[in-house]
């Protein structure tokens, strides 16, 4: 089996690869994978509010490039773009996967107030929508409530961990105090060191990857393979 990781930063090697996609990859040797990496597409997604045309045709040629180079799954790592990842899997020969999605079933199964903190304010809404939709799937009705952790998502672009990890975790403190359970709106945050707190907080990683997994099994068994 083949994973491809579809990513909108350069720096998807410190965010995304060496804390997650080796780990996944050392305990499953039987699963081969890939990077597909542009970072223009989350700069032209936060400077127009959202994914334009522009952005989805060429998500749309990188997820028929996977397919051709062989992956059995995508699995794309930045939440902003989520909206048309899902609008495209009709049309994509093989299961295209929201890195925010299992984490979202967990989010609505955990409680009815769910705040979701994120660095980017293009994530936030994304990340919403798709909480909605699990909680309709689940038949809950649940409140959300967003906090954006303003110029830390920069902090990072500039090299400046320290930074960002300190306005995310500013951000997180008072968010955790007025709901149920957090989660963070975007992989770039996982590693952000914090306080353990009354409620659940909620990374995307592994579950993600786990999920890849399982759309690639899932796959290869209606295929016969």
């Amino acid at each position: 089996m083949k994973l491809c990781t579809l990513h909108t930063t350069d720096k998807f090697m410190e965010m995304m690869s060496d804390p997650f996609t080796k780990p996944f990859l050392k305990e499953n040797p039987d699963i081969e994978q890939m990077d597909i990496a542009d970072s223009s597409l989350i700069v032209e997604t936060q400077k127009n509010g959202g994914v334009t045309p522009a952005v989805a045709r060429r998500m749309y040629n990188y997820f028929m490039c996977a397919a051709d180079a062989g992956a059995d799954a995508i699995l794309v790592t930045c939440t902003s773009v989520n909206s048309i990842t899902k609008q495209m899997r009709p049309f994509i020969p093989i299961p295209v996967i929201s890195v925010e999605e299992p984490i979202a079933e967990k989010a609505v199964a955990a409680g009815k107030k769910i705040g979701i903190l994120s660095s980017v304010a293009t994530s936030a809404q994304p990340v919403k929508q798709t909480i909605l939709e699990k909680a309709a799937e689940a038949g809950k009705e649940v409140e959300v409530e967003i906090i954006v952790a303003d110029g830390a998502f920069d902090a990072l672009n500039a090299g400046d961990r320290a930074l960002h990890d300190d306005k995310v975790r500013a951000a997180l403190a008072e968010l955790v105090t007025k709901v149920d359970v957090v989660v963070f709106a975007q992989m770039s945050m996982a590693l952000v060191e914090h306080p353990e707190y009354d409620v659940p907080v909620l990374k995307f990683g592994r579950m993600s990857y786990d999920a890849a997994k399982e759309a690639m099994i899932k796959r290869a068994e209606e295929r016969g393979v």
